[in-house]
């Protein structure tokens, strides 16, 4: 192989075996170390640190150096030229859990095409297995304002229906409870005059870090709190 080898078993200072731990057996002058070096076909000189060149052959040192060198560290940098290892994973058509708890180790769960499956889930969000888990606030009467959760949320849709004769603007604001007249919204949506409307926000919804309020505003830029006027169903998490 050509290659210069260390001449003790210490590939780190983490713990690993190194060569004090296997005493006259391990370090470079001794019998184990010798014993895997005339294992080469050049059978090098005692203690060397280079195997002999020698096609399709190597010392046992240099084998195990080769096979360690395919696995790469945590965050380690990505070299070009790197050597890797194919990932196996299994078909899971009823995606049923690959471990026993969380944070094991478990296989990656393909199709029946081979396809490798990716459930798309809010970043802040409780899920369940493969899929959102979304919750419902519906009216039960024509209402100016619904206050959807009283804490941190992820917005998924709304739907309702304008009862007004005039066009009302639909306003969402990040809090608690409903704000007072002035306050600025984080969404707006203007909803025609007695119609009805239906807003989807696909895949990981809007995320209120402090609360989910709507209500119907005469102006747009700020609250101005409308009438009872709006029948309203909000899907969240």
């Amino acid at each position: 192989m050509g290659t210069t080898q260390s001449t003790t078993l210490n590939d780190d200072s983490a713990g690993k075996a190194t060569s004090g731990n296997y005493g006259n057996k391990g370090d470079g002058a001794n019998e184990w170390f010798n014993w895997t070096r005339i294992a080469d076909v050049g059978i090098p000189s005692i203690g060397a640190t280079t195997d002999a060149s020698a096609s399709g052959n190597g010392s046992v040192i240099g084998i195990l150096k080769y096979i360690r060198g395919l696995f790469k560290a945590e965050d380690s940098v990505h070299s070009s030229g790197d050597f890797g290892l194919p990932s196996l994973g299994v078909r899971n058509d009823s995606l049923a859990s690959q471990a026993s708890a969380s944070g094991d180790y478990a296989l990656p769960a393909y199709g029946q095409a081979g396809e490798a499956f990716v459930t798309p889930t809010p970043p802040l969000s409780n899920t369940q297995a493969g899929a959102v888990a979304l919750l419902e606030s519906a009216s039960t009467a024509l209402v100016a304002s619904q206050v959807v959760k009283a804490s941190a949320g992820t917005l998924y849709r709304i739907s309702g229906y304008n009862n007004n004769a005039a066009v009302r603007f639909l306003q969402i604001a990040n809090l608690a409870a409903l704000g007072a007249d002035g306050t600025v919204p984080a969404v707006v949506l203007a909803i025609p005059a007695q119609s009805s409307f239906e807003y989807v926000w696909p895949v990981y919804g809007r995320r209120f870090s402090t609360g989910i309020t709507i209500c119907f505003s005469t102006t747009v830029a700020t609250k101005t709190i409308a009438g009872a006027d709006m029948w309203l169903n909000a899907s969240y998490i």
